[in-house]
Parts: C-alpha cells; structure tokens; sequence
C-alpha cells in the first residue's frame, strides 16, 4: 500500500526554504529531508519540512556544501 503522507514539490519546498531545489536534493542526500521522486518530480514529506524549518529557524541547515568544496561556504552561491 502506498504511503500516503502529505508532501510537497521540490520548487515549493526551495522557496519555503529560500535556497535553490538543488540545495533541497542535498539536504535529502544528507538525511535532514525525507523525498521520493515521483513521476521524475521530488516530493518532500511535510513533517521533516516542519523539522528542519523548526530546527534552523525557518532557513536552510548550515554545512550541506559537498565535503570537496574549497570554497566552505565563502563563495556566495546558493550553498554558503
């Protein structure tokens, strides 16, 4: 039986996040976000939203740039 969960599309969820769907793919990559893709769109389970958006006070979770990054976070893009 399919999981019926409430989720949200991956553009949706950059923009409560104000960061960049991109920068959403690595916070599932790293576990602080739960997704499925779904009909080749990301789907984001609303209550690990509320988890993290709780956890970072509405933002983004700090330290999700690739570990080969020699920026650290000092370049400007859309990770630091």
């Amino acid at each position: 039986m399919e999981d019926l969960k409430e989720r949200l599309p991956i553009s949706i969820v950059a923009e409560k996040m104000n960061t960049t769907p991109l920068n959403v793919l690595m916070h599932i990559k790293r576990n602080l976000l739960q997704g499925v893709e779904e009909d080749g769109i990301w789907m984001i389970d609303c209550q690990s939203l509320e988890v993290l958006l709780a956890k970072t006070g509405g933002s983004k979770a700090k330290d999700v740039c690739a570990s080969g990054c020699g920026k650290k976070h000092s370049c400007g893009g859309g990770c630091s």
